[in-house]
């Protein structure tokens, strides 16, 4: 049996589909497969190590200053915030790791995934370090890796050839069901005859597009009711205020544990996310798996994964608009039984479970190659010395 290190950052303090994946992905195989989870925060066991850092937001990195236009200073330096988290992730684990003696270091964030790969030396068992590509970072702007793990057929297909698999994302159908009992619309005040949709995702312009479902929902002239849940950005004060002036007490903002998401899930209509375009999108696959219709963008990643759905060009204004009619939503309980089939037939991680086995036992045996001397890099080492020996050289006359 392969020994498998899971590497999360944001785990333990960090709500999102990325950290789902890994929280789940360990749940799944703990039991199976000799797994140990590198995460943030949260309790620590044997086989869950909380490994310190410096979190993205941490007091510390609150006054970056970057070289980058004022426009896009705000969103630069939260990259920059998320690559020292990961960076001193990586660092703060890598003693765990040298010991540990895995035969695969499974990373799910690129500046991690580096930072072990350009390690690999020290190991007295090289491992195999695979890296999930969540973020469909394109196959030229990959880190260094020797697996990579894709999450659709599309994004696989512009992946590394060979070195590239796929096992979609998956959700835990022991939790995301439609029978889930819910006092959701109870703690909102929300009317339980009322047509209510869920948009889960966090809670800002960019990227998730919050303004742009409220503005929709707003403009569809009826007593539409909608649950905006999430984490916070930047954005989210002005998001909400943009929501209560224009639906007023029809709006319903949340931040819930992943827990108790399926809570909110279970209160709901329909699902809908203003996003243009998602690397993959769990936020899809748990509507599904609750049974809710999807209403999303149109584009073939989204249209792969949840197959039968209301397909909308999202950057359209008024797109979402029309398909929230009274006649587009006869449609929608039909549609979310088909959801839950799909989600079913699919996106199981129980169905998923031996899969991974599988592919992690490969990747255990797999040759590895460490960076040898060769004529190359003689040739690199006495160019280098060389310039060295210069520099030394016209400091010294100078002198």
């Amino acid at each position: 049996m392969p020994r498998v290190a899971l590497l999360c950052p944001g785990l333990g303090r960090v709500h999102r589909g990325h950290e789902s994946f890994a929280r789940n992905l360990f749940d799944l195989l703990s039991d199976s497969l000799d797994i140990t989870l590198f995460k943030g925060g949260g309790p620590a066991s044997a086989r869950e190590i909380v490994v310190p850092h410096i979190a993205r937001d941490a007091v510390g990195l609150q006054d970056i200053k970057l070289p980058v236009s004022p426009r896009w200073h705000a969103s630069e330096a939260g990259q920059e915030r998320i690559r020292i988290e990961c960076t001193s992730f990586a660092w703060a684990a890598l003693g765990a790791l040298l010991e540990g003696g895995f035969d695969v270091i499974h990373c799910l964030d690129r500046d991690v995934c580096n930072v072990i790969y350009a390690q690999r030396h020290l190991f007295r068992h090289t491992p195999r370090v695979l890296f999930s590509n969540g973020g469909a970072i394109p196959a030229d702007d990959l880190p260094s890796c020797d697996f990579v793990q894709e999450h659709t057929e599309l994004n696989l297909k512009h992946s590394v050839r060979g070195k590239a698999f796929m096992i979609p994302h998956g959700v835990n159908m022991a939790i995301y069901h439609p029978d889930i009992e819910t006092d959701f619309r109870a703690r909102h005040n929300i009317p339980a005859d009322a047509v209510l949709l869920i948009c889960v995702g966090t809670i800002c312009f960019w990227h998730k597009r919050m303004d742009y479902v409220i503005k929709e929902i707003a403009a569809a002239g009826q007593d539409l009711h909608l649950a905006i849940v999430g984490q916070d950005s930047e954005d989210s004060p002005a998001i909400r205020e943009l929501g209560y002036k224009l639906l007023g007490d029809r709006v319903h903002f949340d931040s819930l544990a992943p827990t108790e998401l399926p809570k909110a899930y279970a209160a709901a209509d329909a699902f809908v996310l203003g996003s243009i375009f998602e690397t993959f999108g769990l936020v899809y696959i748990e509507a599904m798996a609750m049974g809710l219709p999807v209403i999303c963008t149109n584009h073939p990643n989204q249209k792969s994964i949840v197959k039968e759905g209301v397909f909308i060009d999202m950057a359209r204004p008024g797109a979402l608009t029309e398909v929230l009619s009274v006649g587009h939503q006869a449609r929608w309980q039909a549609l979310g039984r088909r959801s839950l089939d799909i989600a079913r037939k699919y996106y199981d991680i129980r169905s998923l479970k031996q899969q991974y086995l599988l592919k992690y036992a490969e990747i255990a045996t797999a040759p590895t190659k460490l960076p040898t001397w060769d004529l190359a890099r003689r040739a690199t080492q006495n160019v280098r010395g060389t310039l060295r020996w210069a520099k030394r050289t016209i400091r010294g006359q100078s002198e």
